[in-house]
């Protein structure tokens, strides 16, 4: 059994067009947001769960990746969109380094 090096925290808000003021997405959503941990015992099965939504570190870059083609509607009949992100907590800064670089 290996340890756990670090967990993927992947994050869902989900808003209103008609609600974003300014640009920004409401304070309320990322209030509500989902959130779906992934403890990885190394950095294949992070950089696994990262690319499996699709998101990268260079939409951002910084240490969060995010979709590259900004938010996308989820639903139709309301309007209603879905940003996704990943935030790394717990890997050493040498994995951290090395899921970004793998990620892109």
């Amino acid at each position: 059994m290996s340890a756990i090096i670090g967990t993927v925290r992947i994050t869902r808000v989900t808003y209103l067009e008609d609600e974003v003021f300014e640009g920004d997405i409401p304070r309320e959503a990322h209030d509500n947001a989902r959130s779906e941990d992934f403890e990885c015992d190394d950095v294949e099965e992070a950089v696994r769960a990262i690319q499996r939504e699709g998101l990268t570190f260079a939409a951002t870059g910084t240490d969060w990746a995010a979709n590259p083609d900004g938010s996308y509607t989820s639903d139709y009949a309301t309007g209603e969109r879905t940003e996704t992100t990943a935030h790394l907590h717990g890997f050493a800064p040498f994995h951290v380094n090395a899921i970004i670089e793998r990620v892109g």
